[in-house]
């Protein structure tokens, strides 16, 4: 036995692990994009501070200690704090407590209680407006307004079309290399390694989509000189090609809004989303397809889409009588 005895302090072997002790990611880490995560730091320091005292931020050691001591009265005060002091919105809320619901959920997995587990989620409908707010029609006019003058305005148009035709999030679209882009006997497929699920997801690439971002990569190399190896590992989308910088949200959002300018209307990425979607479901795509196609976890938030095309058909106004005899009546 290759086993050393130490006097009478016990025995030591002379065997080491055969892995070397690397740094973990945390619990939280291991499933979610760091978007997601960082926002969900967000909601769970601003829980921490309302329930305990002291001063400055809290540090990521002191975490899992604190939520562990953490109790189902915790949860309703805070709950109250949200809707009567602060005054938000369900929807506001909602989200706030999905974050903690989630966070708990993993703690639970590795054994300590989830104050979270039976707390329900304020009920609120899906608003149709938002939904609404852009149609194919509108992405249409924008395309036709929109004056390219350089690689700039090329880049914008170029996310124009690839929001539309993948109904990507934004992160997604952000995080997006030219090595994500791949194909196979011919078809497009995009890789998307960091979704709000955390798990990849692959996307068929509709043709105009696929012939725009070989043109628009094209376009690039033959800018800035850049060959074939080299391009993969650039951002599709960048705030700079030469340093290879990704593009910021904030940057997506105000060249969207730019967009919606041209016709009107104040827009944000996720409405382009939205538009796809709903486009999906007038040309007869059905619930799950329009699921699998958005990547919704749950087709109940999926469901929105369908209702919205009942109203945009507005099928169920011919089954109503006419009251133009009614008229004639009272004419008369």
């Amino acid at each position: 036995m290759d086993i050393i005895k130490r006097g009478e302090t016990g025995v030591v072997t002379a065997r080491r692990k055969k892995r070397v002790k690397e740094e973990r990611k945390s619990i939280f880490e291991i499933y979610r994009s760091p978007k997601t995560i960082k926002d969900y730091m967000f909601y769970l320091k601003d829980f921490l501070n309302f329930v305990y005292e002291g001063e400055g931020d809290i540090r990521g050691d002191e975490l899992i200690d604190l939520m562990k001591d953490i109790d189902k009265t915790d949860v309703e005060d805070y709950i109250s704090h949200l809707v009567d002091e602060r005054q938000l919105k369900k929807t506001s809320i909602n989200k706030i407590l999905s974050a903690l619901k989630s966070l708990y959920k993993e703690m639970e997995k590795n054994g300590f209680d989830n104050p979270f587990k039976y707390i329900e989620l304020f009920k609120v409908g899906r608003n149709i407006d938002n939904i609404l707010k852009l149609s194919f029609e509108d992405i249409k006019k924008i395309i036709g307004l929109y004056k390219i003058k350089g690689e700039k305005e090329y880049r914008n148009i170029t996310i124009l079309y690839t929001l539309f035709y993948t109904g990507m999030r934004s992160q997604e679209l952000l995080n997006l290399k030219f090595k994500h882009i791949l194909v196979r006997e011919g078809s497009y497929y995009i890789k998307l390694e960091q979704t709000k699920s955390g798990r990849e997801q692959y996307k068929s690439v509709y043709g105009i989509l696929a012939d725009k971002l070989n043109e628009y990569k094209n376009y690039l190399q033959s800018l800035y000189s850049i060959d074939d190896e080299e391009i993969e590992e650039q951002y599709v989308f960048s705030s700079s090609v030469k340093n290879n910088t990704q593009l910021s949200y904030r940057a997506l959002y105000d060249l969207v809004q730019n967009f919606g300018k041209l016709i009107g209307k104040d827009i944000s990425p996720h409405n382009i989303r939205h538009a796809v979607a709903t486009e999906l479901s007038i040309n007869g795509a059905d619930l799950l397809e329009i699921r699998d196609f958005l990547g919704h976890a749950d087709t109940r938030v999926t469901e929105v889409y369908i209702n919205a095309k009942s109203v945009l058909e507005k099928k169920v106004l011919e089954k109503l009588p006419s009251l133009s005899s009614l008229d004639d009546v009272v004419s008369k």
